[in-house]
């Protein structure tokens, strides 16, 4: 009999389906999906305080804490991290794998297992996994950005929140931008300015789905993240579509932070960068270096005389409103230090400096003029010097001569550039030599220095010299007569904070030729730090 190929392949197949069947359990067991317990639940802002700045702290417990996403890693723009906030405030999640958490998903996170922790200065969880600490509760809830200025992001007090800026605009240089650089996957970071000149960064990833797109050349509205690097606040965008800049640009009032023109003091915050600058304020406060931590007070008596804090309003205490400006040692801190002068708490002072970071917040540093009761030091109105070297990138015009030791005068980075020489707990002696000065035709010559100087053991170890007689060519130790000047002001000695000198009278070298000297010494067991930032000259008589 035959038999079909194709009746013979049906029957073994039926078979295989009847043995297989016998080996199916009708009760099989459904995966056990792991309980995530509530436990405590904590706010972000109790967080905070469990959490200060500088400090790590892991969980061990169950403690959670609820919270509504407000930006998720879809777009690029993060990555294994999103942005969370519950009724008050705001926080960055670090997740350890991409995606799971979507904008508008309502969850409880356990803690447990995770990490508080701080990195340049965001406050963040850390090591959070979707799978094993996270339950979402609800989604598609939509979280109202909070409306603010530019100003008010300065108090970091909307730090991880979402924020609307109203009526802004990117500055006129970065129009013709995209948000980042695709090709090349770098960061973008572009600047939002407001009408009365303040700015803020807009940073924007490589990888963001909206990275090549053009910025929109116009005025309007944005809506994004507010955070941090360091000091500086930054901006991070969802999507391109929440910058809505379609009305039109407007001319930005922009402060000359001259002494005519000063910076506000919350302008200076917004704005803390630049040299030179002028800013205007009340005298309302001093940081505090006797305690530790250091701290701001506002509530005389002062124990530091080395700073104050100023602000738009005599009566102002949060420090956040406030900008901290270093005296340097000399007439500016005899003058203005609130510890030995109480009764200028409260004055209005004009102080002039650059703007940068000083305790971790806005500041101003080397602050080298003051105006305050209708007196003061106003660089500005001084004369340009006729020689000057500021050590930007190397010695300049000044040569080393190296006569004891194995330690040399080199240069660095500090104060924008210096001079530096160091013992190292070492036999040296070192000098730094201007070439030739001719002053046969000036009058009234005077010379500043700029300097720095740390683990001072005498100031005989670092002498500013002038002869008239060196050959230019021989070792300093072997030639000339070389005259020390003194009596003029120099750092304290046991920090790192440049100082001017003010001007020191060598008029009595008018009509001849010299040499400007830097002598170190130093021994095995005296060895002090010198940076030196700039010397000059300058023609009085021309004031």
């Amino acid at each position: 009999m035959k038999i079909d190929k194709i009746t013979i392949g049906a029957l073994l197949i039926i078979g295989m389906l009847i043995s297989l069947g016998g080996c199916i359990k009708d009760d099989y067991e459904t995966p056990t999906i792991p309980e995530i317990p509530l436990g405590k639940v904590m706010t972000i802002q109790q967080l905070r305080d469990l959490c200060p700045p500088g400090n790590v702290h892991k969980f061990t417990g169950d403690t959670s804490v609820v919270v509504v996403v407000t930006m998720d890693d879809k777009s690029g723009n993060l990555y294994k991290e999103v942005y969370a906030q519950d009724a008050n405030e705001g926080i960055l999640v670090r997740i350890t794998s991409p995606g799971g958490l979507y904008q508008g998903d309502s969850i409880y996170i356990n803690l447990k297992g995770t990490t508080l922790k701080y990195y340049r200065k965001v406050f963040q969880i850390d090591s959070v996994s979707v799978d094993d600490n996270i339950v979402k509760r609800n989604v598609g809830i939509n979280t109202a950005p909070e409306v603010v200025s530019i100003s008010d992001l300065s108090t970091w007090d909307y730090q991880a929140k979402l924020i609307k800026l109203e009526g802004v605009q990117f500055v006129e240089s970065d129009t013709s931008k995209t948000y980042a650089d695709a090709d090349n996957l770098e960061y973008g970071e572009l600047t939002i300015q407001d009408e009365n000149g303040n700015s803020v960064i807009l940073r924007t990833s490589g990888y963001a789905k909206f990275a090549r797109q053009n910025v929109p050349d116009g005025r309007g509205s944005i809506t994004a993240i507010a955070t941090r690097y360091d000091d500086i606040v930054q901006l991070a965008i969802r999507k391109a579509q929440e910058v809505e800049f379609d009305g039109p640009r407007f001319t930005p009032t922009i402060l000359a932070g001259s002494f005519d023109e000063p910076y506000t003091v919350m302008y200076a915050i917004n704005n803390n960068t630049g040299s030179g600058k002028w800013v205007e304020g009340y005298l309302v406060g001093v940081y505090e270096t006797n305690v530790d931590p250091f701290a701001p007070s506002f509530t005389a008596p002062f124990a530091t005389n080395s700073n104050v804090i100023i602000a738009d309003s005599p009566t102002e205490t949060n420090i956040s409103n406030c900008l901290i400006v270093q005296l340097p040692a000399g007439d500016i801190r005899n003058a203005v230090n609130l510890k030995t002068n109480p009764t200028n708490l409260g004055k209005q002072i004009k102080l002039r400096g650059n703007l940068v970071a000083y305790f971790s917040s806005p500041g101003m540093k080397e602050t080298n003029g003051y105006w305050l009761n209708g007196t003061g030091i106003n660089p500005d109105d001084q004369i340009a010097p006729f020689f000057e070297e500021n050590f930007k990138t190397t010695l300049g015009v000044f040569t080393a001569h190296n006569i004891l030791g194995s330690q040399v005068w080199k240069w660095e980075f500090y104060d924008d550039g210096c001079a530096v020489m160091n013992g190292s707990n070492a036999a040296n002696e070192d000098w730094l030599i201007s070439p030739q000065i001719d002053l046969t035709s000036r009058v009234d010559v005077n010379l500043t220095i700029r300097e720095a100087i740390n683990y001072i053991t005498s100031y005989n170890d670092l002498k500013v010299l002038v002869s008239a007689d060196y050959d230019g060519v021989s070792l300093p130790s072997e030639s000339g007569v070389w005259d020390e000047l003194t009596g003029f002001t120099r750092p304290v000695g046991n920090n790192w904070n440049f100082s001017e000198s003010g001007y020191i009278d060598i008029s009595q070298y008018d009509g001849q030729k010299i040499y400007i000297g830097l002598k170190y010494t130093s021994t095995a067991g005296t060895s002090a730090a010198w940076e030196v930032g700039k010397v000059t000259l300058t023609e009085l008589s021309k004031k």
